[in-house]
C-alpha cells in the first residue's frame, strides 16, 4: 500500500579507496526503509556524485558536483580508509569540500575512519598524511568515529541514522562547536554529572585518549546506553565511547540526571 513520506537526501562522500564502506552504506539505508519508512513517513535515498551528476560545462568539477548534488542533500556519511583526495581548488578534496560546506551549513555529518588493515606496499604515504592531519582537525570539534570492520561500521551508522532522521524531522540544527566551546561544553556538564552516581572519564590508550568511559549506577538506562553505541568493557567497569560522541552522551546523561 502507498504512502506519503518526507524524502531526505543522504549524500555519500568519500575517496575511491572504500568501495566496500559505500555498498555498505547503500545497504544500510536500505534496510532502514524496510524497516522505518511507512511507520516514520520517511524515506532515505542515498546520492552519489557517479549515480546522480551529469557532465556540464562552465565551472570546475566539484563546483558542478555542488551544485547539482551536493547543496540539495539533507545529511552527509563520509568515509576515509588511506587517502584523501584530489585537491579542488578550493578545499585539499572533493569529499573534504562538501564535508565543509555541510558543517558551515549545520546539517548533520556522520564521518567515520576505518582502523582495517593496510598493505604497507600500497600505500600514498602523502596521501596518507594528508588524511591524518584532516583527521585530527575533524576530532578537535568532535565529528569522528572509526571502526575495525564492515560489520562494525554497518552498527554505528545504523544508529547514527536514526539519532540524525529524528533531529531532522524535530527540525534540530547541528551547530559546530569550536574545540574552545566543546571542552568547555563536556567540562561543565560533567562537573554536574561527578556530583551523582554516574560520571564520565577520559581513557588513554598506547599514551593517546581516544576514547572515553560513563561509569557508574548506569543499570537504569543501559539499554539507552547501548543504543547510542556505548559498548561495556569488563576490565575497566564502564561504557566505552569514542571521544566524538562526548558531547552527545554527556547531554544526554546530564538529561537523565537531571530528572532523579
Amino acid at each position: 500500500m502507498s504512502f506519503e513520506a518526507k524524502v531526505y537526501k543522504i549524500l555519500i562522500a568519500s575517496p575511491a579507496d572504500v568501495p566496500d564502506e559505500r555498498n555498505a552504506i547503500a545497504e544500510v539505508i536500505s534496510n532502514w526503509n524496510n524497516i522505518n519508512s511507512e511507520q516514520k513517513k520517511v524515506v532515505l535515498m542515498p546520492v552519489g556524485w557517479e549515480t546522480h551528476s551529469a557532465p556540464l560545462l562552465g565551472n570546475r568539477p566539484q563546483g558542478i558536483i555542488n551544485e547539482q548534488i551536493v547543496n540539495g542533500c539533507d545529511m552527509l556519511i563520509g568515509v576515509f580508509w588511506t587517502r584523501l583526495g584530489s585537491p579542488t581548488g578550493v578545499s585539499d578534496s572533493g569529499t573534504v569540500e562538501e564535508i565543509e560546506h555541510f558543517i558551515k551549513a549545520g546539517k548533520p555529518v556522520m564521518l567515520y575512519f576505518s582502523g582495517r588493515k593496510v598493505d604497507i606496499t600500497t600505500l600514498d604515504l602523502s596521501q596518507l598524511e594528508k588524511l591524518r592531519d584532516f583527521q585530527k582537525n575533524m576530532q578537535k570539534i568532535g565529528l569522528i568515529g572509526s571502526y575495525v570492520d564492515i560489520n562494525d561500521f554497518k552498527e554505528q551508522l545504523r544508529n547514527q541514522i536514526s539519532i540524525n532522521v529524528n533531529n531532522l524531522l524535530t527540525n534540530t540544527l547541528i551547530s559546530i562547536p569550536t574545540p574552545e566551546e566543546r571542552t568547555q561544553k563536556v567540562k561543565s556538564i560533567e562537573k554536574i554529572m561527578k556530583k551523582d552516581k554516574i560520571y564520565m572519564e577520559d581513557y588513554k590508550k598506547d599514551g593517546e585518549i581516544k576514547s572515553f568511559l560513563v561509569k557508574g549506577d548506569t543499570v537504569e538506562i543501559k539499554n539507552e546506553i547501548k543504543e547510542l553505541g556505548g559498548k561495556w568493557n569488563n576490565t575497566l567497569k564502564g561504557w566505552i565511547f569514542p571521544k566524538s560522541k562526548e558531547i552527545e552522551i554527556a547531554e544526554f546523561l546530564k538529561n537523565y540526571l537531571s530528572t532523579k
